[in-house]
């Protein structure tokens, strides 16, 4: 079979990250990219050998490849999905699709309504201690579940300049660019809860706080999730916690596990605590990985050799951002939105 051409709309820190997925996935070829940055245009054409356009415009209409990545900061999310999606191209949207759920559901219906593919890039669905926590509630090992807590906590100088330009231009602290921690880890987390609960949200009592690194945007969000089969889930994302809480906590009437905290390649090991035979023991998982997973382009070639629905479809993206909006709402309002 013939590889799969894939472009690359905004080649800039995780732009270079999806060409580096890309090119290293057999089936898959990296075939164009685009940046407004010079510096940027020229490191990557050198290392990759493809055409590296200076106008995403250009490479829209130029470019041969099938599908292309939306790789811009958030802000700009919509404007160019919606841009390749009237180009004609199947698309693969870095993750927050859009800002808010009116915006990723414009998004979805201008591709239906092209006849083109759009999915959005939740690559934390292939991290080891995810995988092993959904393997782990399948096969009923904790009993009933009925309480999730999920965290990604630390304390890092560096959070603010992840990109491109670095502190130089800190998006991430900025609103106008869609910065904040709902936007960068807030799609991560709510994703992998609704992976894991099945059941739809009711409830949702969420805080966004500006504490320590910006002033614009969060740089500290929780949120309470109620589900109407009765489960109850936390989630929350800091920059500001000196000492990391634990990755993950879930309770069950026949056990607990906890997974350690702080930076994704210290995510290592899982607990799990019962009572076997009268006794208490304790298990321990090893799942030590990588920062970042892999598994995104293997599973999204996969689906489309086989003719299977892609690994991450409109419906759960949009499930996930509702709740992003809620806890937006309800931060402002102080009270608790009902889905």
């Amino acid at each position: 079979m013939k590889d799969i051409k894939i472009a690359v709309l905004g080649v800039g820190r995780m732009g270079q990250v999806h060409c580096e997925k890309i090119n290293s996935t057999e089936g898959l070829k990296l075939a164009a990219g685009s940046s407004r940055a010079g510096s940027l245009t020229e490191a990557v054409k050198a290392k990759y050998g493809i055409p590296v356009y200076s106008s995403h415009e250009k490479m829209l209409r130029e470019s041969d490849a099938e599908w292309v990545v939306i790789a811009t900061t958030t802000d700009q999310h919509k404007e160019w999905a919606l841009k390749a999606i009237k180009e004609g191209r199947n698309i693969i949207v870095e993750k927050p699709a859009a800002l808010c759920f009116k915006d990723a559901d414009m998004i979805f219906n201008a591709a239906g309504k092209r006849g083109v593919l759009a999915t959005v890039y939740q690559n934390r669905r292939w991290d080891l201690d995810f995988t092993a926590i959904e393997r782990i509630l399948h096969d009923k090992i904790l009993d009933s579940v009925y309480r999730i807590e999920s965290r990604y906590t630390h304390f890092s100088e560096g959070w603010g300049g992840w990109g491109a330009q670095g502190m130089a231009n800190p998006w991430r602290l900025k609103r106008k660019y869609g910065g904040g921690l709902l936007n960068d880890w807030g799609p991560h987390l709510i994703d992998q809860i609704l992976q894991l609960v099945d059941s739809e949200v009711s409830e949702v009592f969420g805080r966004l706080e500006s504490r320590i690194w910006a002033e614009e945007v969060d740089d500290h969000f929780w949120a309470e999730i109620v589900f109407k089969n009765g489960q109850t889930a936390r989630v929350e994302a800091s920059n500001n916690y000196r000492i990391p809480l634990p990755r993950w906590s879930i309770v069950g009437t026949g056990g607990t596990l906890q997974v350690t905290g702080g930076d994704p390649d210290e995510w290592n090991e899982i607990l799990i605590k019962q009572k076997v035979a009268g006794l208490q023991s304790a298990t321990r998982i090893d799942i030590t990985h990588d920062e970042l997973s892999s598994g995104f382009y293997a599973s999204f070639l996969s689906a489309l050799r086989k003719g299977l629905s892609l690994p991450v479809l409109p419906e759960e993206v949009l499930a996930a951002i509702r709740v992003s909006d809620a806890v937006r709402e309800s931060s402002k309002s102080g009270k608790v939105v009902f889905l």
